[in-house]
C-alpha cells in the first residue's frame, strides 16, 4: 500500500507540468509495476482487512480519540504532523500578528490605516491596492477605515487558507468544505472563501484503479466489464469514475473506484486534526483569553465518522436505495439503480444516467432545458427530504445533479447523507411562521427546539439583534422576496456573536439550499429561493394534522383574536403551486377546522364572517334606518343623516372582496374541475348552492360527513348570529344616541 501511495504521488508530480506530461504514461507503467510487486494474495488480505476496518469506522456515529489513534496506528503520523504543523503554523502566526495589530477601539485615522496597509507583511500588490481603496472609501463615508482595512485583510487570509487546505490534501479539503457551512464557528470572510472549495483532483493511474477493481470484486476486469476506457470521465479527492458496460447484460454503467490508501491517509489526517482540536479546547482560553462556546473535538469526531462513511461504498449503496425508496416516486425525481453484484467498499457500479450538469449552459440550451425549472424541482425535493422524513442528500453540488431530457432531476453520489430529528422538522416551519409574524421573541425561543442553543442560555439579548437585522429593511418586501444567501449571511453574523451551536444536520441543509439558489441565480439574477420554498411550507401548514403544525397554522392566521383572511387565502393559493399539492389535504383541514382542536381558528373566522354578513345586509339596514328617520326628521335631512351615520367604510368593502377571493379559492379545491365564478349576491348561502350544484357524488358525501359535526356547525352559526346582531344593535344604538340630540338649529344639523 505504501508503494501504491508512492506511485500515486510520483505520478501526480509527473503530470503537474506540460513538460513532464509527455513521459507520464511510460513512467506510470513502471511505477505501477513497482507498486504491484507484492503478491496478489497479500493484496487480497490487505484489501479485506482494510474493508472490515473501514466498514466498522463508517458505521460509527462518532469516532473518539482512541478510534482515530487505532485507525492511524502503523502509519507515518510523525512526519505528516511535521508537514501539517509547518504549513498551518506559519498561517496561524500570521493570524496572531493580524490580531495584535488591530486597535481595541474605533480610531478614525486614515493616515495610520493607510500606513498599515503599506507595511502589511505577505500582502500582494493587488490586495494592497484593494485594501487601500476600501480604506479611502470608508473614510469618505465617515466609517472607521481600520475596520474596512482589517475586513479586506481577513478576506486575503481566507484565500490563503483556501489554497493551503488544497495543498494539504483531501481530508483538509473536506474539513474546509464542512467549515464553509458553520457560521457559528467561522467569520463571514472565511465562510465566503471556503464555500468556493472544489472537490476536484488529478486522476490516479488507470492500472492502479483496475487493480483495485480486481482485488475487491475477485474477478478480472474484462470478465465483468466491456469497453472499459483507460481514462476516467471524472476524478475527485476520494476516487474517480469510468463509463463502461456490464458484460452480463450490456447495460451502460458508471464505475466508481476509490483512490488506493485513502482510508489510511484520512485516518492519519483526522487523527492529527482531532489532536489539534483537543489542544485548542484545553488551552485557547489560557493562551489567548478566548472562550469557545462549542468544543471542537466532538465536532471533529462527528465529521471523521461522516468522512469515513464517504469511503464505504457499500454504505453509499444502502444510502442510494433508501433515498430511492423514500423519494424516488416524487414527481420528476430520479435515482440511479445500484448493481449489487459489482459492489465492494471501494468499488460502486450504478446505472449510467444521460444528463446535463445544471452549470453546463450550452448543454442545457441544446436540450431546451431550464436551469431554474430544475432548481425549483430540487428545492421542493430538498424540503420534502428535510421535513417529510428528515433523511436528506447533504451534498447536492452541481456535479451531483443532472438534468435529464425527460424533465427528471437525477441525484448522484450518496456518500454524504444526514438526518434531522423530528422535533427540529416542525420547529423549522414554526420558525418561518414566527418570521412572517415578526415575532422575534418566539424566533429566539425556536433555537432551543432547533438545538442551536442550550436551554440554559438566556435568549433575551438575542431578540433585539434579530429585530435590528430583520427590521432594517430585510423583510419589508415580504419573506418570499428575501435572498436566501443574504439571509444566511446576516444570521451567520448573529450566530457568530452569540453562543450558538449549529447542529451538523442544519449546516448541511444550509449548504444544500445555498448551492441550489446559487445555481438558479446563475441563470436568473432575480431568483428568490424562499419564494419557491413557501408553496411547500403552505401546503404542509394547511394539510399536515401534526399538532405542532396546527399550532403554527393558528399563529399564522389568527393574531390578536382576528382572522387574517389575506394570509389564509395566500396559504391556499401558494399550496396549489406545490408539486405535492393534493385536494385530500384540504378536506383534512376542514375536518380539523370543525373539530374541538380547531375552536380558536373557528371563533376568529366567525367574527370576520359576521363582518362580511353585516356588510352584505348594509343596504337593508340603510332602508330600515331611512324609514325610521322619516318619522323624526324633515325629508330633506334624511339622506344626509343616513349617509353621515351609515356610510360604508372602505375596509368593510375590502373585506367583502377578501372573502370573495377566499370562497373562490376554496371552491376550486372542493370542486377542482369548476371554472365558473359566483353570480348574484356573495354570501355563504350562494356559495353552498354553487358548490352543491357543481360537485360529484363522492364530493357530496364528503360534505355530508363534514355536516355531521353538528355541534361545531351550530356553534359557528350561533357565533356568527350573535356577532351580526351585536354589530347591528351597536350601529342602531349609535345612530339613536346621535339623533336624540336637539332637533332644531345648528345642533340638529350637526
Amino acid at each position: 500500500e505504501n508503494r501504491i501511495n508512492g506511485a500515486q504521488a510520483s505520478y501526480q508530480i509527473l503530470t503537474s507540468s506540460d513538460q513532464n506530461r509527455s513521459i507520464a504514461p511510460t513512467m506510470a507503467t513502471k511505477l505501477t509495476n513497482v507498486a504491484s510487486a507484492p503478491s496478489a494474495t497479500h493484496h487480497s488480505k490487505t484489501a479485506k482487512i482494510q474493508a472490515e476496518r473501514l466498514r466498522a469506522l463508517a458505521r460509527a456515529g462518532r469516532l473518539d480519540r482512541d478510534d482515530l489513534r487505532n485507525a492511524a496506528k502503523g502509519l507515518p503520523v510523525r512526519s505528516r504532523a511535521v508537514q501539517v504543523a509547518t504549513r498551518l503554523g506559519a498561517f496561524a502566526g500570521a493570524l496572531v500578528l493580524d490580531a495584535a495589530q488591530k486597535p481595541s477601539g474605533n480610531v478614525l485615522d486614515v493616515d495610520v490605516a493607510l500606513d498599515d496597509v503599506e507595511d502589511a507583511e505577505g500582502v500582494s500588490g493587488d490586495v494592497a491596492r484593494e485594501m487601500r481603496a476600501q480604506v479611502e472609501g470608508a473614510a469618505r463615508r465617515g466609517q472607521d477605515p481600520n475596520r474596512r482595512k482589517y475586513r479586506a485583510k481577513d478576506a486575503y487570509r481566507a484565500r490563503q487558507l483556501l489554497n493551503l487546505l488544497v495543498e494539504l490534501g483531501p481530508a483538509f479539503v473536506k474539513v474546509g468544505q464542512a467549515l464553509s457551512s458553520r457560521p457559528d464557528l467561522v467569520p463571514p470572510a472565511y465562510i465566503d472563501a471556503l464555500s468556493r472549495l472544489q472537490d476536484r483532483m488529478p486522476s490516479f493511474p488507470h492500472e492502479v484503479a483496475m487493480q483495485v477493481v480486481e482485488e475487491d470484486l475477485g474477478r478480472k476486469v474484462e470478465d465483468v466489464f466491456v469497453d472499459m476506457p483507460r481514462r476516467p470521465i471524472a476524478a475527485a479527492s476520494l476516487g474517480q469514475v469510468y463509463k463502461a458496460k456490464l458484460r452480463s447484460n450490456g447495460h451502460t454503467v458508471a464505475v466508481k473506484v476509490q483512490r488506493p490508501g485513502m482510508a489510511e491517509s484520512i485516518a492519519m489526517d483526522m487523527y492529527l486534526v482531532r489532536e489539534a482540536a483537543a489542544w485548542i479546547d484545553e488551552n485557547l482560553e489560557k493562551v489567548g483569553g478566548i472562550v469557545l462556546e462549542q468544543q471542537l473535538a466532538p465536532l471533529v469526531e462527528e465529521f471523521a465518522a461522516r468522512l469515513f462513511g464517504e469511503l464505504d461504498y457499500e454504505q453509499e449503496a444502502d444510502n442510494a436505495e433508501k433515498f430511492e425508496k423514500l423519494y424516488g416516486t416524487l414527481p420528476r425525481i430520479r435515482v440511479p439503480k445500484v448493481y449489487r453484484e459489482c459492489l465492494s467498499t471501494r468499488v460502486l457500479v450504478t446505472e449510467w444516467i444521460n444528463g446535463s450538469k445544471l452549470t453546463d449552459k450550452k448543454a442545457m440550451e441544446a436540450r431546451s432545458l431550464s436551469v431554474v425549472d430544475f432548481v425549483d424541482v430540487g428545492i421542493e425535493c430538498t424540503l420534502r427530504q428535510l421535513l417529510d422524513h428528515g433523511y436528506f442528500h447533504a451534498d447536492p453540488h452541481p456535479g451531483n445533479l443532472l438534468a435529464m431530457s425527460t424533465g427528471e432531476l437525477c441525484y448522484l453520489d450518496f456518500g454524504v447523507m444526514s438526518s434531522a430529528p423530528e422535533n427540529a422538522r416542525y420547529a423549522i416551519i414554526a420558525h418561518v411562521v414566527h418570521l412572517v409574524n415578526r415575532d422575534y421573541q418566539a424566533m429566539a425561543k425556536d433555537y432551543y427546539d432547533l438545538e442551536f442553543l442550550d436551554p440554559s442560555v438566556d435568549t433575551s439579548p438575542l431578540v433585539p439583534a434579530l429585530a435590528n437585522f430583520f427590521d432594517s429593511g430585510v423583510i419589508d418586501m415580504g419573506v418570499d422576496q428575501l435572498n436566501f444567501k443574504a439571509l444566511v449571511d446576516g444570521l451567520g453574523e448573529i450566530f457568530f456573536q452569540y453562543p450558538f451551536r449549529v447542529p451538523p444536520y442544519w449546516a448541511l441543509v444550509l449548504r444544500s439550499l445555498t448551492v441550489l439558489e446559487g445555481l438558479a441565480i446563475y441563470s436568473d439574477p432575480e431568483y428568490k429561493l424562499l419564494a419557491k420554498a413557501y408553496p411547500y411550507m403552505a401546503q404542509r401548514l394547511l394539510t399536515d394534522p401534526e399538532p405542532t403544525l396546527r399550532r403554527s397554522l393558528e399563529e399564522l392566521v389568527v393574531k390578536d383574536g382576528r382572522f387574517d383572511v389575506d394570509r389564509f387565502e395566500g396559504l391556499i393559493e401558494n399550496s396549489k403551486k406545490s408539486q405535492s399539492y393534493d385536494t385530500e389535504g384540504f378536506w383534512l383541514f376542514l375536518e380539523w377546522f370543525l373539530s374541538p382542536e380547531g375552536h380558536r381558528v373557528r371563533e376568529a373566522f366567525s367574527k370576520e364572517l359576521a363582518i362580511l354578513l353585516d356588510d352584505a345586509s348594509y343596504a337593508n339596514t340603510r332602508n330600515m334606518v331611512r324609514n325610521a328617520l322619516k318619522l323624526i326628521l324633515p325629508a330633506e335631512e334624511v339622506e344626509s343623516a343616513v349617509d353621515s351615520y351609515l356610510k360604508l367604510r372602505k375596509q368593510e368593502s375590502d373585506k367583502a372582496d377578501q372573502f370573495a377571493r377566499l370562497f373562490e379559492s376554496a371552491a376550486e379545491i372542493l370542486v377542482p374541475n369548476t371554472t365558473g365564478t359566483f353570480s348574484g349576491t356573495l354570501n355563504p348561502e350562494n356559495f353552498l348552492k354553487f358548490v352543491q350544484n357543481s360537485i360529484s357524488t363522492e364530493q357530496r358525501k364528503r360534505l355530508q360527513m363534514l355536516a355531521e359535526h353538528s355541534d361545531a356547525l351550530n356553534e359557528l352559526a350561533a357565533s356568527i348570529s350573535i356577532e351580526v346582531i351585536t354589530r347591528f344593535v351597536a350601529r342602531v344604538t349609535k345612530l339613536g344616541l346621535q339623533v336624540s340630540e336637539p332637533t332644531t338649529g345648528k345642533a340638529r344639523k350637526k
